[in-house]
């Protein structure tokens, strides 16, 4: 049984009324009374007194934010001066995915030099809060409602409303394609983005896979040498921390298991700009693209991805994938992990969409990035609604899309959140620590050179390479772990690939 639903869309208005409407006719299911009924039925109303607070994604800004609002201070904490959690205010997380990941780590986890689940948090080891998972997907201001869809196939997809006095979005953002052709078709099977934890676990199935394919009798070098062809697109810190993790284990662990096809492998980093490593200080890229030439991992600069096709060759027993260039050649791959940018989510898009009233509409950059005051608050909005994290930007003062900038946001929106400092009281302010990357085999790079507040005091500090600079990005990372079982975990890991060797299975 389906219904017509009807759509109106203001395009114009004249003496104060609507000149013209379009309507769009859309066949949808009638929704059954269980599809209807909201998951908050078993909670709301929201007890007598409290504020209630949704809090939108669990990326950096979202999670840091439940947690400094709902965690217990501890002895510690207690000692040095942290409040408990404010008992008049009721929190809700609506996030699709159920759990924190330390992104940093996830290049990491693309070759097995830690485990998936040594990287992540669940979200409902937090105490104290309501969390659905499903994804946000429009918000009505007068209602004070946010619409959402729930993410799981056997709930049917079903649509339900939750209410909110204060509303944090902090949906973060997703990686950008630029409108390359066919990246997104590709995606998933010879192109595998590097943000989320199965992206991660794609990488390393796909990796192992191609290995195992070369390793055949029948195949023969010139399609082992597209098979094990790795093209990396992108060269900022993401993207040259795996380049080095997949050289540490091609050398480390492959080369015992696959030692007649090592020499068929290649690592190619694809950057369009004029340099790698843009965040960095010139002396620090020098020092990484010197490592590369070392490591026979080549870098192409000034050259973009134009198209990813798909191609058969008479030699080759699979069809296979190649990538045209900007300079007009061909690069015939096996694996591409796509690093090259990061545009703005459904989510955020549709919140100017030119299908809203304009009352009804909210302020972006021209990077799709939601425009807040100083005080984190969404223009037009304030009081009601605030953005955190890599989705929002404060209007005058870019800055870029960090953990830290995220996790700093966070803290600071807590103590607004839970009444322990006035709305308006104080502009939030960003100081940055420096930037850190992990270049393998005991190497790294630390920049201080913008130590401070990028758009205030600031000043030089450190720039450090080499084994201090990697021993520094291993003890910053693991200091600032969540929970203590990550704390114990990934150590050993770190050891159990030093000594062991990295897992080479693929299940």
């Amino acid at each position: 049984m389906h219904r017509i639903a009807l759509s109106c869309t203001p395009r114009r208005r004249a003496s104060g009324l609507l000149s013209r409407l379009k309507s769009t006719a859309v066949l949808e299911p009638i929704p059954t009374p269980e599809e209807i009924r909201s998951p908050l039925d078993a909670w709301a109303p929201c007890p007598s007194g409290k504020e209630r607070v949704v809090v939108l994604g669990t990326g950096w800004g979202g999670f840091n934010l439940v947690q400094e609002m709902t965690s217990k201070p501890g002895m510690i904490g207690t000692a040095l001066g942290r409040p408990a959690p404010n008992p008049n205010v009721a929190v809700t997380v609506i996030s699709p995915a159920n759990h924190f990941v330390f992104t940093p780590l996830l290049p990491s986890t693309a070759v097995g030099t830690l485990e998936f689940r040594s990287i992540q948090e669940p979200v409902r080891s937090l105490e104290g809060i309501n969390y659905l998972q499903a994804k946000g997907r429009s918000i009505d201001y007068d209602r004070q409602v946010v619409r959402c869809v729930g993410t799981h196939t056997m709930s049917g997809m079903r649509t339900f409303e939750v209410p909110y006095d204060k509303l944090v979005i902090g949906v973060g953002v997703k990686t950008g394609t630029f409108g390359t052709t066919n990246v997104a078709e590709f995606e998933g099977k010879s192109v595998f983005f590097l943000k989320h934890l199965h992206h991660a676990r794609g990488i390393r199935l796909r990796t192992l896979e191609l290995f195992e394919i070369a390793s055949y009798p029948s195949t023969c070098d010139k399609e082992r040498r597209r098979l094990l062809s790795f093209v990396i697109v992108g060269a900022g810190p993401t993207s040259c921390e795996y380049a080095s993790e997949l050289h540490d284990f091609v050398q480390e662990d492959l080369s015992r298991v696959y030692p007649d096809l090592i020499k068929f492998m290649s690592i190619t980093v694809i950057e369009a700009g004029e340099d790698i490593l843009t965040p960095f200080d010139q002396s620090l890229r020098d020092y990484v693209k010197d490592l590369f030439a070392n490591r026979s991992i080549e870098v192409r600069l000034r050259t973009a991805v134009k198209g990813i096709y798909a191609f058969k060759h008479l030699e080759y027993k699979q069809e296979g994938t190649k990538a045209i260039l900007s300079d007009g050649t061909e690069l015939e791959y096996g694996l591409m992990v796509w690093s090259a940018g990061l545009a703005p989510t459904v989510f955020t898009e549709g919140l100017d969409s030119p299908d809203l009233w304009e009352k009804d509409r909210i302020a972006r950059t021209a990077a799709g990035r939601i425009v807040t005051d100083e005080f984190l608050r969404v223009k037009g909005r304030e009081g009601k609604v605030w953005a955190i994290g890599d989705c929002a930007e404060v209007e005058g003062k870019p800055l870029p899309q960090l953990a830290q900038v995220a996790q700093q946001q966070a803290r600071y929106l807590a103590r607004v959140m839970g009444g322990r400092q006035g709305e308006e009281e104080k502009p939030w302010s960003y100081f940055t620590l420096g930037a850190m990357m992990s270049a393998g085999a005991f190497k790294g790079i630390y920049d201080g050179s913008l130590f401070g507040d990028p758009h205030g005091w600031n000043t030089s500090v450190a720039r450090l390479s080499g084994v201090s600079a990697w021993a520094a990005w291993r003890g910053a990372y693991w200091a600032r772990q969540v929970s203590l079982k990550n704390k114990v975990l990934i150590p050993m890991y770190w050891i159990k690939a030093q000594l062991l060797g990295r897992d080479v299975s693929k299940f």
